[in-house]
């Protein structure tokens, strides 16, 4: 698989991982441990054309400027895999954002898939995903509630990664406002 995202940079970066060593210590909890860096996701795929992903990435990052994004709380997927993240608040820039990678990136795509579509989006920031189990979860929320999570971050870069399953995985990176 494949993905588009923006990639968190300090101080935020360095508040999730260590949200992500505490989940470690305390619950076990490796499922997003070393596998990744913090971001927000805008698309995924099982793969993107090679030959036209990069110009279409940076196409969006010369479109788009840097905007902030605002976190509210926790929520929690549940599927085949249960996830426990940091809900982002939709808003304008957000959304056109959002927009703007899945035009760009939907027609050079195979397997697209549909939950990271307009109608069905929820911008987050993986917690906890993988190895979280009905016994674990609970306690984990408990755990993390201790915190307010209203953090305003600044969304600086659109990346592509180049495959979710590796670790760690190689990312191409595209500063959102730049003209190169």
């Amino acid at each position: 698989m494949q993905a588009i995202v923006s990639a968190l940079d300090d101080p935020h970066r360095e508040m999730v991982e260590n949200i992500w060593g505490e989940l470690k210590a305390v619950f076990g909890l490796q499922g997003v441990v070393g596998n990744t860096q913090p971001h927000v996701t805008y698309h995924v795929a099982e793969s993107y054309d090679a030959a036209r992903i990069g110009d279409a990435l940076a196409g969006v990052a010369r479109a788009m400027r840097p905007f902030a994004i605002e976190t509210h709380g926790l929520g929690v997927f549940r599927g085949d895999e249960t996830v426990l993240y940091l809900h982002v608040s939709p808003s304008l820039p957000l959304a056109a954002m959002h927009g703007a990678v899945w035009d760009a990136a939907t027609p050079i795509a195979t397997g697209p898939k549909p939950v990271y579509g307009a109608a069905t989006w929820v911008p987050h920031i993986t917690l906890a995903s993988g190895d979280l189990n009905a016994d674990a979860l609970p306690l984990a929320l408990q755990f993390l509630n201790r915190r307010v999570y209203r953090w305003t971050i600044a969304i600086t870069n659109v990346c592509l990664i180049e495959d979710t399953n590796s670790a760690p995985a190689a990312w191409q990176r595209f500063e959102l406002g730049t003209t190169g």
